[in-house]
Parts: structure tokens; sequence; C-alpha cells
């Protein structure tokens, strides 16, 4: 957008200068030149005007097919971030009954499970 609006000034002070150098010669052919030059340079800035604007429209339609596959994408982060969440929850209070239970034999297995996770981790890498 910077670099639109910058290119538009120089282009502007450019056409400007050129709109005063025609604006002097056509002051000694009479009103009705001058009058053509204004129109003339009304309508260069008008086609230019309209190439912005439609660069700019075609920018905040992407911009906007961008943050709608984002928000679908954060949707979907979002269901599978509570389905874990409630999994996770559900495997903690597991474990906490299975830690307050007096049975050793609960606590031995438990202790052999995370043993073999340890174990396995180590093997894969």
């Amino acid at each position: 957008f910077l670099l639109l609006c910058c290119a538009g000034a120089a282009t502007t002070s450019a056409s400007l200068a050129a709109f005063a150098m025609r604006g002097r010669a056509a002051a000694k052919g009479g009103a009705s030149s001058s009058e053509y030059y204004m129109e003339q340079e009304n309508d260069d800035q008008i086609g230019l005007l309209a190439g912005k604007v439609s660069a700019l429209r075609g920018i905040a339609v992407q911009i906007g097919d961008h943050v709608r596959e984002d928000n679908k994408m954060l949707d979907g982060l979002d269901d599978r971030f509570d389905s874990a969440g409630s999994l996770l929850s559900g495997t903690m209070a597991r474990l906490g009954k299975l830690a307050s239970s007096k049975d050793s034999r609960h606590m031995l297995y438990l202790a052999l499970f995370v043993v073999a996770v340890i174990l396995l981790i180590y093997k894969l890498r």
C-alpha cells in the first residue's frame, strides 16, 4: 500500500508539472484548449485512481479469504484441544484414583508402565 501511495505521489507531481507546462502553452491558445487540457488531466487522474482502487480491492479480497481460512483452521484446532483436554482430565482422574488406592499391585503396574514408556522413547530416538 505504501508503495502504491509513493508511486502515486511521484506520478501526481509529474502530472502536475506537465499540466502546468500545458497550461502555460494553452494560455496563448485560448480558454477552450485550457479546458481541454484540464479535462484530459482529470481523466488521467481518474484512471490512476481507478487502478489504485482496483489494486486495493484485490488486496482486501485476498486478506478476507486468508482470514476466513485462518478462522476455519483455528476452529478446528479449538475442537481438537477441547477433545484432548477432556481426555487428559479423565486420565488424570483415573490416575488420581489409582494412586489413592491402598492396593500396592496397582502402584507396581503404574511404575512398570512409566519405565516401559521411558524405555520406548529412548529406543525410538
